[in-house]
């Protein structure tokens, strides 16, 4: 029960920030990548990494990708963990 409670905490979460990215631009911030990014883009490589249901979130999905297109964010984001 706990585990369910968690799992769509983490969700609704992830659908504010799928939201957020769809109305404010490719990054946390907007047009920039920004420190933000590296936070949030780490908590995304875990939700997605974290074996649970989910739903599906393009924005999220292409916030991810376009993350995963930068050197420095694969050093610690690796598909090692997910």
């Amino acid at each position: 029960m706990l585990i369910r409670a968690s799992s769509e905490a983490w969700n609704n979460k992830m659908t504010i920030l799928d939201a957020h990215l769809g109305k404010n631009g490719p990054f946390a911030t907007g047009d920039a990548f920004t420190l933000a990014d590296i936070v949030l883009g780490l908590s995304v490589h875990r939700w997605l990494g974290t074996p649970m249901e989910r739903p599906e979130l393009e924005n999220v999905a292409t916030y991810y990708n376009r993350l995963r297109t930068r050197p420095h964010f694969l050093k610690h984001a690796s598909d090692k963990l997910i």
